[in-house]
């Protein structure tokens, strides 16, 4: 089958790969969309060290249709034909996180895309592991391909919001207006947040988001003081939750100033490199801050992310910026990196 992967010599390429191999302890998935998420782009700009065991087929969002159900499948109430997606972040189900109910922060975590192949190909294995913890998901008939295609990430900004703990009167700032910003932002508008405001740099792509989300305020830090326009819009008092969803170091250090006495902060954006020197510590200690940091997301989150979806309360088809066929998958790349693309779906 075709594949998307990294190779021995960790160059990103199109090639061909062994099909899985149907075994009674798996299922498998042809895929019918994938995504390309933040992930995705870091390792195609900047490259990924820790992936370790090459090739590696590439991606981990999906939504496809079972065209294999093993025995265990079958016990497990999967059947062929059952539209799924699949929870990537992998729990172990012994460790003391995965009794806690994290499977995302196992002491054993393997993903999808890193130690078992990736979703950019024809057909994804579901390791037996994933079967036995209930990260094969069946997709509700109301949902539709694209947003349960979807439903990863925007599950992983829910992961960060149950940290948040966002109540009605509550200021809300968010760093980045992608698609997991704007996921953040219609999150903090349903959790009941007085202001939900967002800082943008780029000017198309804050349009863009301001036209998805009725009701934002858009700050642009080329042309205003993010600190004192936070502080203008809240009347003094900061941001109750500060959302740093990108990968800007400097940003960490600027949730902590803006962020209001007994705050709460998301530092939702990996850093690439060096990640060192931007807390601190006085800031958090005298005005009682709380930073957390989320990683990936669990099987209930992505449902509850899908009942959102079916309830009409989110609508994530509107992200979909556009559609590349896998042999044309670096056109999708292209687009998020030059034309401001939301969500790009790849189709094998």
């Amino acid at each position: 089958m075709k594949a998307f992967i990294m190779n021995e010599e960790r160059k990103l390429v199109v090639a061909d790969m062994p099909n899985p191999t149907p075994k009674d302890n798996n299922a498998i998935i042809k895929i019918k969309y994938a995504s390309i998420c933040g992930t995705d782009v870091r390792t195609y700009t900047k490259g990924n060290e820790k992936l370790k065991t090459l090739p590696r087929i590439q991606g981990h969002e999906c939504v496809g249709t079972l065209c294999h159900v093993g025995a265990l499948a079958k016990e497990l109430g999967y059947a062929e034909g059952d539209r799924v997606t699949i929870a990537p972040a992998i729990g172990c189900g012994e460790c003391w996180p995965c009794k806690q109910g994290r499977s995302n922060m196992c002491d054993h975590l393997e993903t999808i895309g890193w130690e078992y192949e990736g979703t950019f190909a024809e057909y994804l294995e579901v390791p037996e592991k994933a079967l036995r913890h209930g990260h094969l998901i069946k997709v509700p008939d109301d949902v539709s391909d694209e947003s349960a295609t979807l439903a990863e990430p925007a599950g992983c900004a829910m992961n960060a919001q149950m940290y948040m703990d966002v109540q009605p009167d509550d200021y809300v700032v968010i760093y980045g207006s992608g698609f997991i910003g704007c996921v953040h932002a219609e999150i903090a508008f349903l959790k009941g947040a007085s202001k939900v405001i967002m800082v943008e740099i780029a000017e198309e792509r804050a349009e863009l988001a301001q036209r998805m989300i009725p009701g934002i305020i858009m700050i642009n830090p080329k042309y205003q003081n993010t600190v004192e326009e936070v502080a203008r819009i809240t009347e003094g008092r900061g941001a109750n939750v500060v959302i740093t969803a990108l990968s800007v170091p400097s940003c960490h250090t600027e949730a902590q100033i803006i962020a209001a006495k007994m705050g709460r902060i998301s530092l939702f954006g990996g850093i690439v490199g060096e990640s060192k020197g931007w807390i601190d510590s006085n800031l958090i200690h005298y005005k009682e801050l709380g930073v957390f940091g989320v990683h990936a997301t669990r099987p209930n989150l992505m449902k509850e992310v899908m009942r959102y979806v079916e309830e009409g309360k989110l609508d994530l088809d509107k992200y979909v910026s556009g559609t590349v066929k896998l042999e044309n998958i670096e056109d999708g790349f292209a687009k998020i990196r030059d034309e401001n693309a939301l969500k790009i779906l790849v189709e094998p």
